[in-house]
């Protein structure tokens, strides 16, 4: 009989972590800020998204996002006093730790990597949360991978 190897949760998370280092260059030095998106007139700050970028990477081409799950709008569909001024938050650096930015959005790149590596993202999407959450001292619990909530 051949060996038969299960992958547990640890193994997947340890092999995630090395894909995800390997794969992504800078992944453990990324920046963030106030994420943008799309107002019409130009390009606002989204007061309930977070950017993660790769250091080499343009400011606005974000990994994942970390987002404020009861408000966050993936189209920028905000009322219009959002779309105006500067909201006041985006004068500050954002607060990663705060418990209402609780859902990660990972972006189209990040997404197709890891569905071609790892299949299913039911496969991987808890393990990328907690390895999110332990990296950056976020507490997500909820993740979007792709569009779809999961």
């Amino acid at each position: 009989m051949g060996m038969r190897y299960i992958i547990t949760e640890n193994k997947l998370s340890g092999v995630l972590r090395k894909f995800l280092e390997m794969e992504f260059q800078g992944y453990g030095n990324m920046y963030y800020t106030w994420a943008d998106f799309n107002c019409g007139m130009g390009v606002c700050c989204d007061q309930y998204a977070v950017g993660f970028t790769l250091p080499a990477d343009e400011y606005d081409n974000y990994l994942f996002k970390l987002v404020d799950g009861e408000h966050y709008d993936d189209d920028g569909d905000y009322p219009e006093e959002l779309q105006g001024d500067l909201p006041e938050p985006c004068y500050e650096q954002p607060d990663i730790q705060d418990p209402k930015f609780d859902t990660i959005v990972v972006g189209e790149d990040m997404a197709e990597r890891l569905e071609t590596m790892f299949n299913d993202p039911s496969l991987w999407k808890k393990d990328l949360m907690k390895l999110i959450n332990q990296r950056y001292g976020t507490h997500a619990k909820d993740i979007i991978v792709s569009g779809y909530w999961i």
